[in-house]
C-alpha cells in the first residue's frame, strides 16, 4: 500500500502539473515548417516560447506555476515573430497543466481544451455573453449616424448615459461572477481589468480583493488591485480630498481646506499638455455657470517653467485660482500618472465624482447643485 501511495505521488502527471504547462496542437499541413509563438505573462515582462510545425502538428512545453494570460502567434508567410505585418492571433489562459488546440484555417478560431481554467473562463463568457450582444449593439447603432448627428451633443449625451447603465450592468455581473468563485484566477484577471478602476467604490471592492484566495492575491494583478485599493483610500469617490499648499502666480499661499462651503473641482493640468487645454474651454464654461451658484475651480499645475504655466492661464482665459506645483509633491499624493486629471469636492471636501469630461461636469453640477 505505502508504494502505491509513494508511486501516485511521484507519478509523472502529478508532478507536470505542479510547474509545467504543455500545449499540443493539430494545425492544417499549410502550416507545416512554419513557427508558432507562445507568449505569456511572467511576472511583470513577457516570455517568448516557439515550435515548428510539422506535420500539422506542434507541441510546446513551459515552465509556468501560477496562472497567467497568453497569446500564440502564427504568420502565414512563415516570416519571423520580428517582421511587420498581420499575425493570426488566439487569446487565452493558461494554468500548469496539459493543453489540447485543433484548428482549421486559422488559429484566431482555434479551440483549447483540458485545463480548469478554460472552463472557467468559458463560464464568465456565458453570463457576460447577453450585455455584451447590448454594448455591440449601442456601438454600431452610434457608428450607423451621420456625421452631423454624432456631433450633436444631446445625442452624444444619451448615447454616453445609455453606455454608462450598460458598463455599470457588466460590472455587477462581474462582481457577482467574483464573489462566486473566489480561488479562479478569472476572476482575479476582471476585478483587476474592470472593477478595480479609479471610480470604484473603494470598500466593495476591497471586500471582493479580500474573499480572493491567497495565491491569487500574491499574483502581479492581484498586487496591482492592492496598489490601486491603497491609493483608492487616499482618493476613492466618498473619501475626505487630503488638504494641501502652494502658491498661486501672484506668490501667495492657497490651501486646498479654504475652498471648504464651495463645490470645487480639483483640476490638474500642464500647459504642454494639448489634452488639458483643449479641456480648457469646457472648464470656462462650467465656471461661468456655476461661479455664482457654490461652485469653483482649483487648477494645479505640474508645469516646471512658471513663465509657460502663466502664459497658458492667460491665453486659455482661467479665471480661478491655480496653485504651481513643480515639486509634483501634490500630484503623487493624488496618484497622477497622467493628465488631465481632475476630482469633484462637496462642500465638506469629500470626493464625490472624478474625471469629468466635456458636458459631463456640466450635467453633473446640474445634479449636486439643484
Amino acid at each position: 500500500m505505502k508504494k502505491l501511495l509513494l508511486a501516485l505521488l511521484l507519478s509523472p502527471s502529478l508532478l507536470f502539473a505542479q510547474d509545467k504547462f504543455s500545449l499540443k496542437g493539430q494545425l492544417d499541413t499549410k502550416n507545416n515548417n512554419k513557427k508558432i509563438y507562445l507568449v505569456h505573462l511572467e511576472d511583470q515582462g513577457e516570455k517568448i516560447d516557439s515550435a515548428v510545425i510539422n506535420n500539422g502538428q506542434f507541441h510546446i512545453d513551459i515552465q509556468l506555476d501560477k496562472p497567467s494570460i497568453a497569446i500564440l502567434l502564427l504568420d502565414h508567410t512563415g516570416n519571423s515573430l520580428k517582421n511587420q505585418g498581420a499575425k493570426d492571433i488566439y487569446r487565452f489562459f493558461i494554468e500548469p497543466g496539459q493543453a489540447t488546440l485543433q484548428a482549421k484555417d486559422s488559429i484566431a478560431k482555434a479551440t483549447v481544451k483540458g485545463l480548469k481554467i478554460l472552463d472557467e473562463n468559458k463560464a464568465f463568457e456565458e453570463n457576460t455573453k447577453l450585455i455584451n450582444t447590448k454594448l455591440e449593439s449601442l456601438n454600431k447603432e452610434f457608428a450607423s449616424l451621420s456625421d452631423a448627428k454624432k456631433a450633436d451633443q444631446d445625442v452624444l449625451l444619451s448615447f454616453q448615459k445609455r453606455y454608462a447603465t450598460l458598463m455599470g450592468e457588466r460590472q455587477d455581473i462581474i462582481k457577482k461572477f467574483v464573489s462566486g468563485n473566489p480561488s479562479s484566477f478569472i476572476s482575479l484577471y476582471y476585478l483587476n481589468s474592470e472593477l478595480a478602476n479609479d471610480e470604484m467604490n473603494v470598500p466593495e471592492i476591497e471586500g471582493l480583493y479580500n474573499s480572493l484566495a491567497e495565491n491569487l492575491k500574491s499574483n502581479i494583478f492581484g498586487k496591482m488591485v492592492k496598489q490601486r485599493l491603497d491609493q483608492g483610500k487616499v482618493t476613492g469617490i466618498g473619501v475626505l480630498a487630503k488638504d494641501f499648499e502652494e502658491k498661486t502666480p501672484e506668490g501667495i499661499s492657497l490651501k486646498l481646506s479654504s475652498f471648504k462651503g464651495q463645490y470645487v473641482l480639483v483640476d490638474f493640468w500642464a500647459s504642454w499638455c494639448m489634452p488639458c487645454r483643449q479641456e480648457n474651454p469646457h472648464l470656462v464654461s462650467a465656471y461661468e455657470k456655476y461661479k455664482d451658484k457654490g461652485f469653483t475651480i482649483l487648477g494645479v499645475s505640474i508645469d516646471q517653467s512658471a513663465d509657460a504655466w502663466k502664459k497658458a492661464i492667460k491665453t486659455d482665459g482661467l479665471l480661478w485660482a491655480q496653485l504651481l506645483d513643480t515639486t509634483q509633491k501634490i500630484a503623487m499624493e493624488y496618484g497622477i500618472d497622467a493628465i488631465p486629471k481632475n476630482y469633484l469636492l462637496d462642500k465638506d471636501g469629500k470626493i464625490i465624482a472624478k474625471n469629468l469630461r466635456g458636458l459631463a461636469l456640466e450635467e453633473k453640477l446640474k445634479e449636486v447643485l439643484k
